[in-house]
Parts: structure tokens; C-alpha cells; sequence
């Protein structure tokens, strides 16, 4: 079979490309999907290996910029959930690119990997946490995710010692929930296209109704369940049958039955009350991120869970990942590229971009 025109224009294992910065050789497909695809690359001036995500560079949807926003508000208050964009830029009509830190396998990947497909609940509510901090980082740079799931949250290496540490993954689908320059939130639209991935997707994404930030945490709660329990009620039905999955969130709420099915082997007290929090949310909300961090803490304190307990995927090491508070929420002051192609914002000059920055430096009120 012949590779696509698509496929044609993308990076090909041993290709050599430079930037104004280095050279790079690629070394391996890690993966790929509506986004483009990520390839594990070789830095040639010091022979350390990154990755580098590419997007066609005729592709009608431009994603790249939404990473490098998204990155840019990681990298401005210094957070350790977000891989830091390296270097950037284009390889003429064939692909756009951004280098980042190359990291280690993903949520989804690692459950599999135990005896019983769970996490124990110390390795659970960890890891949970630390998703829950980076979902309220996300939303502090006035970005929602849209598809929070286990896939797209991973470990660090072990090699750069960073293997107790998640960063979240793939912001194709973000969406800005704020008016930059104007100082308020986005109205609600009356409709919205369905976003995500059936089986975590919150029930407003399912019902095509525009999401805010509390469904990003319905989200997080359902993938949460998953790995502490095992797998969701709803785990038989195909993505197609989203009317199916839908019926089975909706009944979760009113079924003691269900609602045990879903949070089985989970601390219950503590996950209910978060679920039922949420359900108490609007579109306009803004979450109570240190009460939905305060029942984690709650229901480990309650299972005796220490501190220094180790994960799962590295059981013979006492816990050395971030142990940290988490923020409440308060949309920062960022500059943004309002939807600019990526060939155009990677090739800007210095003064361009200097002036383009100018010309788009907003502030975010507080509420």
C-alpha cells in the first residue's frame, strides 16, 4: 500500500532537519492521531533524544499554536506537569514541529500493566492528584482540555529522574474560556459540537452542550474511577453508542446500584461528594479545586495512605514526586496567538513578534 500524500509529508525515520537552534535526526513513530503524530528525535549537537510533535503543514486545522499557548502559560508559573517546548519550527510545505521533553508511558498503559489492570488506591489517589493540580493549571491559563483521559497523562523517564512526576498531554482539543483583553468569561453557546472521548466525556459534552471547567473535572473523576476500581460501568459499550454511555452517567445519579458499580473499590464517601460538587457546577462556575483536593487528602489520610508510599510502576522506591498544595483557580494574565497559522507564528522575526505580543498583552480580571 502506497503512504498517503499526508503520511508522505511527514518526518521518516534516520531524516535529518535543522532549526535556527540545532539539528535534529528522527528516530522513531511513538505515535499518532487526528493531531499529527509525536517522533522520539536524536539532538545532534549533544546527542540527547527529545520528542517532537508535527502537524501537516497543509492541514486545514492548525493545533500546533494551541500547544505553545498552552505551554507558554505551564512555563510561566513554573509548573511541573507541562513539558516545556524546546524549539520549534518548519520544514518548508511538508510539516510544522515543536520539540519538547521526551517522557515515559502513559496512565492507561501503566494500569494495564499491573496484575489486576487497577492502581492500588495510594498509587490512585497520587496520581489522581497530581492530574487534578494540572486540570486547575490548565484553567488558570484560560484553557479548558475537552478530553481528560488516561492517555493523555504520563510519566517522566526514569533516566532524567522525573518517573513519579505526570504531565498532561495533548491540547488539540483546548478551547479558551475567556474573553482576552476583555476581562470575562465566554458566553455560553447554545450548541456545541461533541468533543472528546465517549467514555469520559462529561454528560454536557455528550448532550452537545458547551462545556466549562467543572466538566473537565467530571472527566478527571470518571478516568479516576477507572484506575482505582478497574474499569467504568459503561467499559461494554463501543464509542459509537454514546446514547448507551450517556443513559448509564445519567443513571449513575440516581442508581445507588450503579453509583456502586462505578466506585467500586474507591474511597465512595469521598468520590460522591465530589460527583455530587460537580453536578452542583454550571457553565459559569468556578470550581472549589482545593474541595475536590481536600477529599483526596481526606480519603487517604482515611486508608492510612503515607506520603512516601510507592507507586505502582516503581515499587521499590519510596514516592519522590511533587507533593503540593493546589491553586485556586484565578485565570492569569497570558499573551496568546489568536489562532495564527503555525508556519506563520514559528517564522515570525524577533521585531515581529516582539510587535504582534504588544499589540495582544491583555489582563484577566479576578473575580
Amino acid at each position: 500500500m502506497q503512504p498517503s500524500e499526508d503520511e508522505d509529508s511527514m518526518p521518516r525515520n534516520n531524516e535529518e532537519f535543522k532549526t535556527k537552534k540545532d539539528r535534529y535526526k528522527v528516530l522513531a513513530l511513538l505515535g499518532k492521531g487526528g493531531y499529527g503524530a509525536v517522533y522520539s528525535v536524536l539532538r545532534l549537537s549533544d546527542m540527547e533524544k527529545f520528542a517532537i510533535k508535527c502537524e501537516n503543514a497543509a492541514a486545514c486545522r492548525k493545533a500546533l499554536y494551541m500547544d505553545c499557548n498552552v505551554l507558554k502559560g505551564a512555563a510561566k508559573i513554573q509548573s511541573r506537569h507541562f513539558c516545556t517546548v524546546i524549539d520549534q519550527a518548519a520544514v518548508k510545505n511538508r510539516f510544522n514541529f515543536i520539540v519538547m521533553k521526551l517522557i515515559g508511558k502513559n496512565l492507561w498503559d501503566l494500569r494495564m500493566d499491573t496484575a489486576e489492570c487497577r492502581f492500588t488506591k495510594g498509587t490512585s489517589l497520587k496520581a489522581a492528584s497530581q492530574c487534578l493540580i494540572s486540570i486547575e493549571e490548565l484553567h488558570r491559563f484560560g484553557f479548558l482540555h475537552r478530553d481528560i483521559k488516561p492517555g493523555n497523562f504520563a510519566v517522566g523517564r526514569k533516566e532524567s529522574n522525573e518517573h513519579h512526576t505526570i504531565f498532561m498531554l495533548d491540547f488539540g482539543l483546548c478551547r479558551e474560556f475567556v474573553k482576552r483583553g476583555e476581562g470575562r468569561l465566554r458566553t455560553q453557546r447554545a450548541k456545541s459540537q461533541f468533543r472528546g472521548t465517549t467514555r469520559y466525556a462529561p454528560i454536557n459534552s455528550m448532550l452537545e452542550i458547551d462545556t466549562g471547567r467543572k466538566d473537565d473535572i467530571e472527566s478527571w473523576l470518571y478516568m479516576v474511577a477507572e484506575w482505582t476500581s478497574g474499569g467504568l460501568p459503561w467499559r461494554k459499550f463501543k464509542a459509537t453508542e454514546r446514547e448507551k454511555v450517556l443513559k448509564y452517567k445519567k443513571d449513575v445519579r440516581t442508581d445507588k446500584e450503579i453509583m456502586a458499580d462505578l466506585f467500586y473499590n474507591c474511597p465512595l464517601k469521598e468520590f460522591e461528594r465530589i460527583l455530587k460538587y460537580v453536578d452542583e457546577l454550571d457553565f459559569y462556575s468556578e470550581p472549589d479545586y482545593k474541595f475536590v483536593y481536600c477529599c483526596l487528602q481526606h480519603a487517604a489520610a482515611a486508608s492510612k495512605i503515607k506520603d512516601t508510599d510507592p507507586l505502582d510502576w516503581d515499587p521499590n522506591v519510596p514516592y519522590m514526586g511533587p507533593i503540593e498544595t493546589i491553586g485556586d483557580g484565578k485565570v492569569i494574565e497570558l499573551d496568546v496567538d489568536q489562532g495564527m497559522s503555525t508556519e506563520v507564528s514559528f517564522n515570525k522575526t524577533g521585531r515581529d513578534r516582539e510587535t504582534a505580543d504588544a499589540t495582544k498583552r491583555v489582563e484577566i480580571k479576578k473575580k
